[in-house]
């Protein structure tokens, strides 16, 4: 499966610790980042969380190579899944210039009404968007 959604980030100079590195802390916000990205492809600027929404339910990251100040790179997201309560997301921060992956991280996202306090089933709204934009899903 190939990324169809890319996110440009900027790195600042607090985001990096002491050892250089940009601390890993930052990076769950690189990811954010781009996932917000990423749905607001399909809602526009304006998404009703409150109504029916996906929320970050379980995470895995690899940090892989450190990114440095002067790294140029970008977050590339895909969703890998799609269930009834929940779907798959993948993400990697990989340098623009090299290509080289730095950090991955994989995520299982489920269904919520924050109203309601309760998961519900992944909106077939943005099931059907979902399945169009990445047009690899079975």
């Amino acid at each position: 499966m190939k990324f169809n959604h890319r996110k440009e980030i900027q790195i600042r100079f607090g985001d990096i610790d002491i050892l250089g590195h940009v601390n890993n802390a930052v990076q769950l916000s690189y990811f954010d980042l781009a996932r917000l990205s990423y749905f607001e492809q399909f809602y526009g600027d304006i998404i009703r969380w409150e109504d029916s929404a996906v929320i970050v339910a379980h995470l895995e990251i690899d940090f892989m190579v450190p990114i440095l100040i002067k790294d140029n790179i970008e977050v590339l997201t895909r969703i890998t899944r799609i269930g009834n309560k929940s779907l798959g997301l993948e993400q990697q921060i990989v340098d623009i210039n090299t290509r080289e992956v730095k950090t991955r991280s994989t995520q299982v996202m489920v269904g919520y009404n924050q109203r309601l306090s309760t998961s519900i089933p992944i909106p077939e709204e943005l099931k059907s968007k979902i399945m169009t934009f990445e047009n690899e899903l079975v």
